[in-house]
């Protein structure tokens, strides 16, 4: 895994460890009367619980094109991140009334709401950053709506290339080289000679009977051959 995909793979857990040591530091809901250490420990387990589940959200409803709107993901997100955390309260809580583990919850699903909205504003924040500092040529020459959305890779079709992205196809008429270096400054590599892939198009690379197949995000398959497999590699995508 490169260096890019290992921020990839911990960005989401960042605003769940900031949380929890801030909830630490405030002692919300009564766990003041705990130590230092042990209240840290409750915090940023719950937390960190927290924010896999609402990552594990965020990802099923996605794929089924569902949540596309900021407010969307955040509910969707909190509500993952309550479920996940449920069982630890539970637990905590087992010789306690039924009410007040749904009053914890409660609780926790406010924590968890206020958590997601703020990850998502930084989200955005930081997506627009990213387009203002390097908008590809190769966006402008795309009807709007690909223009906002990620490119996942490219793809060559006799005279055309076909552009993959998360909002769909859509074909143009050039080489798949020139749509190659019109692509820059985004990361990415040719894992085969009539496809482009870009980084943050990859959803997961697997072996299947003996070569190499990339799976991008919108769940195509990507073939991989025998150089780009080495180019694959040497990327650390696998």
């Amino acid at each position: 895994m490169s260096k890019t995909s290992h921020l990839a793979f911990l960005k989401p857990f960042i605003t769940p460890l900031i949380a929890g040591i801030v909830l630490t530091v405030l002692a919300p809901y009564g766990t003041g009367q705990f130590s230092l250490f042990p209240r840290f420990l409750y915090w940023i387990g719950l937390c960190l619980a927290g924010g896999t589940g609402a990552v594990a959200a965020d990802k099923i409803f996605s794929r089924r094109n569902i949540g596309e709107a900021h407010w969307q993901r955040a509910l969707i997100q909190s509500v993952g991140a309550t479920i996940a955390v449920a069982p630890f309260v539970l637990f905590i809580h087992t010789s306690g009334e039924l009410k007040y583990v749904f009053v914890s919850l409660f609780y926790i699903w406010v924590i968890a709401i206020v958590i997601a909205i703020i990850a998502e504003l930084l989200q955005q924040r930081m997506t627009s950053s990213d387009a203002d500092i390097a908008s590809p040529p190769l966006l402008e020459r795309l009807p709007p709506k690909f223009r906002e959305a990620p490119l996942y890779a490219i793809s060559s079709e006799d005279h055309y290339v076909r552009i993959h992205s998360a909002a769909g196809e859509h074909m143009l008429l050039m080489r798949l080289s020139d749509a190659e270096d019109l692509a820059s400054p985004i990361i990415g590599l040719k894992p085969h000679r009539s496809w482009w892939v870009a980084e943050t198009g990859v959803d997961k690379v697997e072996k299947s009977q003996g070569k190499l197949q990339i799976h991008l995000k919108s769940g195509t398959h990507v073939p991989v051959s025998r150089e780009g497999a080495k180019r694959v590699r040497k990327a650390g995508w696998i």
